[in-house]
């Protein structure tokens, strides 16, 4: 009986270690992750308008493949939407500055390859509003050859 009662202590001590040092999110965090997904809402549903405002006209991006690209097909690819069950999770965000930072996560797009994604995206504020400025798409390597 002692074994599983110091096993349970145990568990007990650990968990509450880890409930106290994860720190909750700081208002620029989730200032940014808000951000985020608000660009991701839009790009579902096919809202280019919003999507345009979100983006800085000076945007670049690097699709899977390692290809460039800039705004406008980031406008025209919203056009199109998001395909059904696009799932975004595990947001961190790395502050820069005051006024720019990464929002990293990742994102699952069902029925494209690669399917499993790492993004990072960098917020830049520019005259008092969040513009997206950059996007690097990190296909995640154990689903590189994953077909749907």
């Amino acid at each position: 009986m002692r074994p599983t009662a110091l096993l349970c202590a145990t568990i007990l001590t650990a968990t509450l270690a880890l409930a106290q040092t994860s720190k909750p999110a700081s208002a620029f965090d989730r200032q940014l992750v808000d951000q985020q997904q608000q660009l991701l809402q839009a790009t579902q549903s096919k809202d280019a308008t919003a999507v345009d405002r979100a983006i800085a006209d000076d945007f670049q991006g690097i699709a899977t493949n390692g290809d460039f690209y800039d705004k406008s097909d980031a406008v025209e690819s919203a056009q199109a939407g998001a395909p059904k069950g696009t799932r975004a999770y595990d947001f961190r965000v790395v502050k820069l500055n005051d006024d720019s930072a990464v929002v990293a996560y990742n994102l699952i797009v069902p029925g494209e390859h690669p399917r499993y994604r790492h993004m990072a995206d960098t917020w830049a504020k520019i005259d008092g509003q969040w513009k997206l400025k950059f996007r690097q798409v990190t296909p995640n390597l154990w689903s590189a050859n994953d077909l749907d």
